[in-house]
């Protein structure tokens, strides 16, 4: 077996740097930055999103997080529902917009999915997820500390 130059998770830190590059490009005419995995989350999840729902899910500080969501409802691309169950807390909604956008997300998340996996057989595609879920598993019951990475669009290029 091969041996990594990097540590694993600087290799995956590589490849995720890659694909939402491309990803962002492919989205640039959108107004919502980079921000399209919560419009994602918020559109598949069986359950009213809170800003603490997102922050787990996509391992988001809270800080950062009432950013991005202030950033989307500036965009009107979300807004926020109280729940009446716990006035303290709302549910992040998609709104009309956000939903005429999520086709085009979508779509772009699939071609650059393809371009990614291009030359791995169907087989190896679904041993590759089932790998990386097992190292999610693994690494998720090691003690740890909370580290969030968040990818920001560079300046120009020199």
């Amino acid at each position: 077996m091969e041996e990594l130059s990097f540590p694993l998770g600087r290799s995956f830190a590589i490849v995720a740097k890659n694909y939402f590059g491309v990803l962002t490009k492919l989205l640039e005419n959108l107004a919502v930055e980079r921000y399209y995995s919560i419009l994602i989350l918020i559109d598949k999840s069986d359950r009213p999103c809170t800003q603490h729902f997102i922050c787990e899910q996509l391992r988001i500080d809270k800080v950062s997080m009432v950013r991005m969501i202030d950033y989307l409802i500036k965009k009107e691309m979300v807004y926020k529902v109280l729940n009446e169950k716990d006035r303290r807390e709302y549910f992040i909604k998609l709104t009309p917009t956000a939903l005429q956008l999520m086709p085009e997300i979508y779509g772009a998340v699939s071609g650059v999915n393809e371009a990614a996996l291009k030359g791995i057989s169907v087989e190896q595609q679904k041993m590759l997820y089932k790998n990386i879920n097992r190292i999610k598993q693994n690494l998720e019951s090691l003690p740890s500390e909370t580290v969030y990475i968040n990818y920001k669009k560079a300046g120009k290029k020199i």
